[in-house]
């Protein structure tokens, strides 16, 4: 019950630190103007795509080695972890560079800067709390989330009263808040736990090569999901503006509340579901996977109903049609809730080709619905209907493979 209680904690933390994030919304919107919101919100879909690149996934492995090995060997790994994460970092900045200086890109060197530097915090951000959720170091984790968002709403107010309200400002309150709190994670958590690194199971070279093979197997999985969530931007850039990117990047910031709430709860099961699984304890992971699903339905209904009544009081009529653009959105955003209670499953037992089949299928279909758009009909609404689609099959899909696991682990134990 204690350990429920500490689940509970970092997760309202969590969620709470989040939701004073998206309160400052209509500040962003206000200050910035939608063409500069809209450049924003391209940026922060290279930053998505990036954060997967450098910490190759490691946030999934990590749990299962602290589980199938000790807390010492999931130690050893996100040291290893960050360490390749940093000079993944290195690497790409490098690559900017060289065709900076060969091709008309037209992202400044400053902003490419913060677009791989926050990247690159928000990646050792997910690492270290992968490993403080199966520790179930729950009390400071929860006190970094929550300041996290206080930080990155207190930053982003202060550049921009006394600074300029730009993409790259923004980038830099984001930036500075997740560095001042890995630090705080470092100084005041890992620090004080001794790591025997004389008991590694592999070298540092093998340990690298494991990370990159498990993050790279995702590729398809995290690129299929990507895709999904963030090319759509580009092509309602280039075929409208991105001035309506701005609008309809704010429709994604709405729905995207509902995603986020959902990814931390799904992410404070994880260590049980983790623990059902390794205890052959099949009914008790069925039962949070149906209470999860119920919660999510009964969430996305609420929020459907209360959020266009509150929109005209929170953003300028300038982004009106993003309340439409919302409600096209949800559907869609609800499926991929649901879709990440199940991935748990898959994940423990290393189905991740299974998973980059589902993902990578469903990105197809996203993508085949786009062309579709394109040539019979330009418009965000459709974007969105498209976006449902490739979702529901994407969730369907796991939720299925899921099930079938299970009852294939449910066999083999009966069997035994």
């Amino acid at each position: 019950m204690k350990k429920l209680a500490g689940a509970a904690m970092l997760s309202a933390g969590d969620i709470l630190g989040k939701l004073i994030g998206f309160l400052i919304l209509p500040y962003l919107t206000s200050k910035m103007g939608v063409s500069e919101y809209g450049l924003l919100t391209l940026y922060l879909s290279f930053i998505q795509i990036l954060i997967i690149l450098i910490s190759f996934s490691g946030q999934g492995l990590l749990p299962v080695k602290y589980i199938q090995e000790n807390e010492n060997a999931s130690l050893i790994f996100r040291h290893d972890n960050i360490n390749l994460a940093i000079f993944s970092s290195i690497f790409i900045l490098l690559v900017f560079v060289f065709f900076k200086f060969f091709l008309s890109i037209n992202i400044p060197f400053s902003d490419a800067f913060f677009i791989v530097f926050a990247s690159l915090v928000q990646g050792v951000n997910v690492i270290n709390l992968s490993h403080l959720r199966i520790s179930q170091t729950y009390k400071l984790a929860s006190i970094g989330q929550f300041s996290l968002s206080v930080l990155n709403v207190l930053f982003t107010i202060v550049l921009f009263s006394f600074l300029d309200g730009t993409a790259e400002y923004r980038l830099m309150a984001v930036t500075l808040s997740f560095l001042l709190v890995q630090l705080f994670y470092s100084y005041s958590i890992f620090s004080k736990l001794n790591v025997d690194y004389s008991k590694r199971r592999t070298s540092k070279r093998q340990s690298y090569k494991e990370i990159m093979l498990y993050g790279i197997s995702l590729w398809p999985h995290h690129g299929s999901y990507w895709i999904k969530s963030t090319i759509d931007r580009f092509f309602i850039a280039h075929y409208m503006s991105v001035a309506v990117v701005g609008v309809y990047g704010l429709a994604l910031q709405l729905s995207s509340i509902l995603m986020l709430f959902f990814s931390v709860i799904s992410q404070a099961f994880q260590p049980f579901i983790y623990r059902y699984l390794n205890e052959k304890d099949f009914l008790s992971v069925k039962r949070i996977q149906f209470i999860y699903v119920c919660f999510v339905l009964f969430c996305a209904l609420v929020y459907y109903i209360v959020t266009p009544y509150a929109f005209p009081y929170l953003f300028s009529h300038k982004f009106n049609k993003a309340i439409l653009y919302f409600n096209y959105l949800l559907p869609g955003t609800a499926f991929m809730c649901i879709y990440y209670i199940y991935t748990h499953v898959l994940f423990f037992y290393k189905r991740n080709k299974i998973i980059s089949t589902i993902t990578a299928s469903s990105m197809l279909i996203h993508l085949i619905g786009i062309l579709c758009v394109i040539l019979i009909h330009i418009s965000v609404e459709m974007f969105c209907v498209v976006y449902t689609v490739s979702s529901a099959f994407a969730c369907i899909a796991t939720a299925c493979v899921c099930s079938k696991n299970i009852k294939a682990m449910r066999r083999s134990v009966n069997d035994s």
